[in-house]
C-alpha cells in the first residue's frame, strides 16, 4: 500500500517521541486538598488557582513556565496547565452539571485527576475515563481509589478507541490534550463530535502547536456550540497553552 511520505514521516517522528516517554509517578495523597475544600471556594477561580499551584505543576517544557511558577513545578500531581487558564475552566465546568467526563492524552495523570475531583465536589461524576497511549501507573493507581475511575492505554486512532465510544455515549465532557498535530487532533474530534455534549481542547494558543489552533477556529464557525476560551498568560512569555471550550447550545445553564 502507497503511503504519503510526509504522513509516513510524521507518524515516524511520533513514534518516535513516544517511546521516549516515560510518565512520572503523581502524588495522590494531594487530592485531600481537594476533597477538604468547599464546593463555594472550588467555584471561586482565584482560590482555584491557589490550589492548583498547591496540588502541584509539571515540570516538562519549563521554559514555558515563568520562574515564580517554577517552586511548584516537578511535584504533586504534576499538572500541565497554566493555573491561570485552567482555574477559570474548572470554574467554568462547575456550572455546567457534568455527570461523565473523558479525557485523550493524560500524560501523567494530574490534569485528568484534579478535574474529576473538582467535578466531583459540584455534582458527583458517574463515570470519568482516561485515555493514553502510554501506560500510566499512577491511574492505575488512582483507579484503585475511585470505582468510578477507568483508565484505557490505547491509541485515539485505532478501532478499540471508536468501539471505547460506541460503548459510552453519549458523554458530557470530552478533553483534547494528546498528541498536538492538527490531522490528529481533528480526527480526534470527528470522533467523539456526535457523542459529547461539550469537547474542549488544550493548547489553542500555543505558538508551538499551530495545528489544534487551526482546528479550534473551525470547531467555532460550526455554530452548534456555546464557546469559550482561557487564555491568559504570564508576563513575558508564550502565547503558551490556552484552552477553549465548545458546549452545545442546548446545554448552557438558562
Amino acid at each position: 500500500m502507497l503511503t504519503n511520505s510526509s504522513d509516513w514521516n510524521e507518524r515516524k517522528r511520533t513514534w518516535r517521541m513516544l517511546n521516549s516517554l516515560h510518565p512520572a509517578a503523581i502524588d495522590l495523597d494531594r487530592i485531600h486538598l481537594v476533597r477538604e475544600r468547599s464546593p463555594e471556594s472550588l467555584s471561586r477561580p482565584e482560590a482555584l488557582e491557589e490550589l492548583l499551584l498547591e496540588l502541584g505543576l509539571n515540570d516538562e517544557g519549563l521554559d514555558e513556565f515563568p520562574p515564580h511558577l517554577h517552586p511548584f513545578c516537578g511535584t504533586g500531581l504534576r499538572i500541565w496547565q497554566y493555573p491561570v487558564q485552567f482555574s477559570k475552566y474548572l470554574a467554568q465546568l462547575a456550572t455546567l452539571r457534568i455527570r461523565s467526563y473523558l479525557e485523550l492524552g493524560v500524560r501523567h495523570g494530574g490534569s485528568f485527576v484534579a478535574t474529576v475531583e473538582i467535578l466531583d465536589r459540584f455534582f458527583p461524576l458517574e463515570s470519568a475515563i482516561g485515555v493514553d497511549i502510554i501506560p500510566s501507573p499512577s491511574m492505575v493507581e488512582y483507579t484503585s481509589l475511585n470505582p468510578r475511575i477507568k483508565f484505557c492505554c490505547l491509541n485515539t486512532q485505532s478501532d478499540d478507541f471508536s468501539a471505547l465510544i460506541d460503548r459510552i455515549e453519549p458523554i458530557d465532557l470530552i478533553f483534547i490534550d494528546s498528541h498536538h498535530e492538527e490531522t490528529q487532533c481533528r480526527r480526534e474530534f470527528a470522533a467523539v463530535r456526535e457523542s459529547s455534549n461539550m469537547i474542549a481542547f488544550h493548547d489553542v494558543l500555543n505558538q508551538n502547536c499551530p495545528g489544534v489552533a487551526r482546528v479550534w477556529d473551525e470547531v467555532k464557525t460550526t455554530g452548534d456550540y456555546e464557546c469559550f476560551e482561557y487564555t491568559a498568560q504570564y508576563d513575558g512569555f508564550g502565547p503558551y497553552m490556552g484552552i477553549g471550550l465548545a458546549v452545545r447550545r442546548e446545554r448552557m445553564p438558562q
